[in-house]
């Protein structure tokens, strides 16, 4: 990080050194070797600050291995809430499916799952109502192969 800051601070210090020389220079007959010493000495002083930072690529043995598990915990708790908010998308579709083919409801659920690829498949749509024939009818036609299964 260290070496990061000298890096930036070096670069904007020589950018704003060079503006101010390449702004006073005498005129256009001197452009191209001006312009070539501002390169050469911005590349020099960014290579300057950062061989003179201490350096150091230490990687230890044990990295890893409590990040990984830290990773692994919030894998599992985003893929949670990406099926939570799937079931209660499908739950809702199911929901305005019904209602705009007149069919009444009191209860739907949905269980889903997610697959290796990250796809999600709908296993079945619960319906708690009087029209289970209707609903299922309806929900078949508009979510294929999907199972409905009368609920309480």
């Amino acid at each position: 990080m260290e070496l990061l800051k000298k890096v930036i601070l070096s670069a904007c210090f020589l950018s704003i050194v060079i503006s101010l020389a390449d702004s006073i220079k005498p005129g256009e007959s001197f452009a191209r070797q001006l312009k070539l010493i501002f390169s050469l000495l911005f590349i020099s002083g960014i290579v300057v600050s950062a061989a003179n930072c201490e350096f150091e690529l230490d990687i230890p043995a044990s990295a890893g291995t409590e990040e990984l598990e830290g990773y692994e915990s919030i894998s599992e708790a985003a893929d949670k809430v990406v099926l939570s908010a799937a079931e209660e998308s499908v739950i809702d579709m199911t929901g305005r499916i019904l209602t705009s083919q007149g069919i009444s409801y009191e209860k739907i659920s949905a269980d889903i799952n997610m697959n290796e690829d990250g796809s999600i498949s709908i296993n079945e749509i619960g319906y708690c109502g009087s029209e289970f024939e209707k609903a299922s009818a309806a929900i078949k036609s508009n979510i294929a192969d999907t199972e409905v299964k009368q609920i309480e």
